[in-house]
């Protein structure tokens, strides 16, 4: 009650807040059901890791996740490879609940993952997301009704935690960090009433002891926080937190250690192995993600800049969410709120983030700011702590114009923070997009470079040997007009007598369906082709009668395309043939040429081709997949495709098709 306010006054009062909260919270909950009912799941590798573990549980009643993993939709680098199976890097205990969800989902609706996979996710990310995360925001409206001292700061704190924190698009997505959060309120809110109010009652220590340990589970470094409210409730009331709080602590750490075991054949999860074996592997030719990672996975940032972005640039907690500089500046002043009843709670959420923050920062092997996502967000779950925070310092000076101002500013750009990627929370912050169009930052990997300039889509020439006198390498696809099409490309003895010429034959056999259609030979300077000359440079013509039309339509060929570009080197990527069982390691390359050609009933248009090979150096002509496709440079609509894929060979290296 406001001093000076009447008990009817301050009743009338509550009940119009009430109703605004309400109001709030109603918006929050068709804002986050709307979102989540719009999503797309499986968004990132981080949630399809989870969702394997959910649906192999329920499907196969195993922790493996073999089978849905080899689906493209559902694969995941957040795996690691244990006893000759994959399994999710996550802790096991939250998707084992979800997975509880799920059966229950199945067997009463009849729906499942398999077939109706947008309605289960949906129904399973409102239960397990939406659902805590508006209670927790309803127990928030009653710590700050309950706690603060004006208006300005109870409306202030309740409109941030709905709409301005970065958990807002974590609701799209099954992840730990929500329901930590959310957790870390359901704890917070009996472990207050016992500090601060003195209500010793038994289910109060019931809660707080459950929910501070399922936050430790979700979250491994809340554990401080675990340790934090034990001491405190045993210094109030020893009697209690043994026989009350400790046995609700142990529920969900039996689970947690339980599951586990179940998962892992041990008591350490698999998210604890990060660097050894069990996430350095190689399966099928193809090594783990962790063995090469990309992007902002490969820890390019020094200690020093690392905490920066973390606290004021592209991921920074004060540049992302400006109403954490509220809080900050509450916790400068925490030896001056010696009157105020949240003091004990400022020095708790000062311990945490401090220890927290530089836990993660000591870890300089995992500098990759949780990966591609929209918030530094293994401190989402600090946030109830954060916005409690605030309190004092509102209470102190929500009066002053500045402070005002000051919040309104820093609220709306925390606003702007939350709904920027709230269709998808697995993407960069606004920040590091705007910085990157700036080149001010570039965490991108240069492809290697390619071993010669490519001026065609051959990138060698396969030399004879006694052993194989015409080594051969043969392309299989559908060709424009559906019948299967077949390239073979063979190295034909050269009647050149004069070896320092170095020419080579190679003859070009193209058939439709079993018909053949075309055979062409060109002969090749070797020591023209290897140095990147233009096709005109390095093919020869042992004949004169040779037309012009003919060598026109072989440089064609040679360029892959219409005209001449020469091709730029891509990134590694991985491909399965049916040479063998293991994939090949190949390098991209592209090229892509506009030309305009005019129509009998149709004016001019511009298409554009492109040319994307598939380069390694095991298969003889260096090529294992060509893909060629024809754009309308216009509507950028692709007019056809045609791929071929290696299907047959002389020989691989180190392997011979047989």
């Amino acid at each position: 009650m406001a001093p000076g306010e009447l008990p009817e006054q301050a009743t009338c009062s509550r009940k119009l807040r009430w109703l605004v909260y309400v109001l709030l919270l109603a918006v929050t909950t068709g804002q986050g059901l709307a979102a989540i009912l719009n999503s797309v799941p499986l968004q990132s590798a981080n949630d399809r890791s989870r969702w394997c573990t959910v649906w192999s549980l329920v499907e196969q009643g195993t922790y493996q996740i073999d089978l849905i993993n080899d689906q493209t939709d559902w694969s995941s680098i957040d795996k690691v490879r244990h006893a000759g199976h994959f399994y999710s890097t996550k802790p096991p205990l939250f998707p084992t609940m979800v997975a509880g969800l799920y059966w229950i989902i199945k067997t009463t609706t009849d729906l499942n993952l398999n077939q109706n996979l947008y309605d289960v996710a949906h129904i399973i990310l409102v239960v397990v997301n939406l659902l805590p995360m508006i209670i927790a925001l309803f127990l928030i409206c009653a710590m700050v009704e309950r706690y603060a001292r004006n208006d300005f700061t109870r409306y202030f704190v309740v409109i941030a935690g709905c709409f301005a924190t970065l958990l807002t698009p974590f609701l799209l997505t099954l992840n730990n960090h929500s329901i930590a959060a959310s957790s870390a309120v359901f704890a917070l809110y009996p472990f207050m009433r016992i500090l601060l109010d003195q209500e010793q009652k038994k289910r109060y220590f019931l809660l707080a002891g459950f929910f501070a340990m399922f936050t430790c589970c979700n979250e491994l470094p809340a554990a401080l926080f675990g340790l934090i409210v034990f001491g405190l409730l045993f210094k109030a009331n020893p009697r209690l937190t043994c026989f009350i709080f400790i046995p609700a602590a142990l529920l969900p750490l039996i689970g947690f250690f339980g599951t586990t075991y179940a998962a892992t054949g041990g008591w350490k999860p698999f998210y604890l192995y990060y660097g050894t074996e069990k996430y350095l592997y190689e399966y099928r030719g193809i090594p783990s993600y962790w063995k090469n990672p990309q992007g902002l996975d490969r820890n390019l940032d020094s200690p020093l800049v690392y905490f920066f972005h973390c606290t004021f640039g592209h991921h920074g907690i004060f540049s992302l969410s400006p109403i954490y500089l509220l809080t900050l500046i509450s916790w400068l002043f925490v030896s001056k709120t010696t009157a105020h009843v949240l003091r004990p709670l400022l020095w708790i959420g000062i311990a945490l983030s401090v220890i927290v923050f530089g836990f993660y920062l000591s870890r300089t092997g995992n500098y990759n700011y949780g990966g591609n996502s929209s918030a530094l967000r293994w401190m989402l779950w600090l946030t109830p702590f954060w916005l409690i925070s605030k309190i004092p310092l509102l209470d102190q000076f929500s009066h002053k114009r500045w402070l005002q101002v000051l919040g309104t500013v820093c609220l709306v750009g925390s606003v702007f923070s939350a709904n920027y990627p709230l269709h998808n929370p697995w993407r960069a912050p606004w920040l590091f997009t705007l910085l990157q169009q700036s080149d001010w930052i570039n965490y991108d990997q240069r492809p290697l470079a390619l071993d010669h300039p490519m001026t065609t889509w051959l990138s060698s020439i396969p030399e004879p040997t006694t052993e194989i006198p015409e080594p051969y390498v043969e392309f299989t696809g559908p060709g424009i007009d559906g019948r299967l099409m077949k390239l073979i490309l063979t190295v034909k003895p050269s009647l050149e007598k004069d070896a320092t010429k170095k020419l080579r034959t190679i003859q070009v056999t193209r058939f439709l369906g079993t018909t053949e259609v075309e055979t062409k030979q060109y002969t090749i300077d070797m020591v023209a082709f290897e140095a990147g000359k233009w096709p005109k440079e390095f093919l020869r013509w042992p004949t004169p009668e040779v037309s012009q039309a003919d060598k026109n339509a072989a440089y064609r060929f040679f360029y892959g395309m219409p005209r001449p570009r020469k091709y730029n080197a891509g990134k590694i990527r991985h491909l399965f043939t049916p040479l063998r069982n293991d994939a090949f390691r190949c390098q991209l390359a592209a090229s892509q040429v506009s030309v305009i050609i005019a129509a009998k009933t149709e004016a001019e248009k511009e298409l554009r081709y492109r040319k994307d090979l598939w380069l390694c150096d095991q298969i003889p002509f260096g090529i294992a997949k060509l893909e060629t496709s024809v754009y309308d440079e216009e509507s950028n609509q692709v007019l056809n495709r045609q791929t071929l894929i290696v299907t047959n060979a002389s020989r691989i290296a180190d392997n011979p098709v047989k």
